[in-house]
């Protein structure tokens, strides 16, 4: 099917709804809480975005 297509050069990590996570916690059996992933920032939703040609635009 798509085994032989080129695949494009930039990464496909655009979070669709515009916004960010939040911290995951894991609760554990003794009752301790670790964070298993931080909440991400407005830097992270737009680090995918290729903005270059945006800021140039006249």
């Amino acid at each position: 099917m798509a085994l032989a297509r080129q695949l494009p050069e930039i990464a496909m990590g655009y979070n669709y709804n515009g916004k960010t996570r939040s911290a995951e916690l894991l609760l554990r059996p003794d009752g301790s809480v670790l964070q298993i992933r931080r909440a991400e920032t407005l830097a992270d939703l737009f680090a995918t975005l290729a903005l270059g040609s945006v800021l140039n635009f006249k």
